[in-house]
């Protein structure tokens, strides 16, 4: 038997650089690395308040990604990229020493490419084709790369959807949906996205593929908006009204939430958007937690049980 004290050690895991540390999934996807004892810098262009460091071990180097001048990635090390995926593929030259690239996408490259709203279908082609300019690049390269696909993604803080239909709530008392509102849902925690880009660092079994990461519970439209009352321990008033009278009064919405809504927001609370996640489960031993939003003021109490 080998004597313990002789065998080599194992080698040290490689640096993580992190593109968008900033977004939504920036700060869950910071703890968990920092957590595992991982090291390695955050790119962005706006530094943490006060300069202070992201997280223990991580440094930060401000840099604009669609203006990287003479920058590249340090050999080996591997990139974990939170940035909207159409930014990704100018920027690969710069990262074609990575050991490997985990990029953030979003299923709206499924269920957006058949839209009503024409931007909307411009925003699906982005995706697609950053999804096939990524494969082609890291083919090319030999650098594995993997694509997460989250759905509705929340926090309890800033997200677009879970939040942005709370503050409509807090100020009015009641939440529009367009009848029946029974299109399926999969809302998923940022923490959740966090612990599958983690799970996919130096994870040969997702190497070249594109994965879906649904919520840890499929619900309704509208059961989901219940859920945020009583989060919020408001009384349950959901407003089911007309698809098309709703999509008329859209840029009320926009101006409540501060969010810049699609008129076709409305029809798609009766579309299903729900996916497979037995991939991410099976490749990555990814298990998300059930909807249970909370609205606190730190990520820490946002992702508690």
């Amino acid at each position: 038997m080998d004597d313990p004290e002789l065998s080599p050690a194992a080698p040290p895991a490689p640096p993580v650089l992190v593109l968008g540390a900033s977004s939504l999934v920036g700060p869950y996807l910071l703890d968990r690395l920092a957590a595992r004892d991982r090291t390695g810098v955050c790119v962005g262009r706006r530094p943490p308040a006060g300069g202070t460091v992201p997280a223990p071990g991580f440094g930060w180097l401000r840099l604009d990604v669609t203006a990287p001048a003479g920058w590249a990635v340090e050999p080996g090390a591997a990139v974990l990229s939170l940035i909207p995926l159409w930014l990704l593929p100018p920027l690969l030259p710069r990262l074609a020493g990575a050991g490997q690239i985990v990029a953030l996408g979003s299923t709206s490259v499924l269920v957006k490419s058949g839209s009503a709203d024409p931007e909307e279908r411009v925003v699906a082609q982005r995706l697609a084709d950053a999804e096939r300019a990524i494969a082609a690049f890291c083919a090319g390269t030999g650098t594995p790369w993997t694509i997460l696909r989250p759905t509705l993604i929340h926090d309890g803080l800033r997200d677009a959807n879970v939040t942005a239909i709370a503050r409509f709530v807090q100020r009015f008392g009641f939440f529009p949906v367009g009848m029946p509102a029974r299109g399926l849902r999969q809302p998923i925690h940022a923490d959740d996205v966090a612990g599958a880009l983690v799970a996919a660092l130096g994870n040969g079994l997702v190497a070249g593929r594109s994965i879906d990461l649904p919520g840890g519970e499929t619900l309704t439209y509208r059961e989901m908006v219940r859920r945020i009352f009583v989060a919020l321990d408001r009384p349950v008033r959901i407003l089911p009204l007309p698809v098309g009278l709703l999509a008329r009064g859209i840029s009320v919405v926009r101006r409540v939430t501060g969010v810049a809504y699609s008129p076709a927001l409305f029809a798609r609370m009766n579309q299903d958007l729900a996916f497979d996640g037995s991939d991410a489960a099976r490749l990555l031993g990814y298990a998300a937690q059930p909807f249970r939003p909370r609205f606190s003021a730190s990520p820490r109490e946002s992702s508690a049980p």
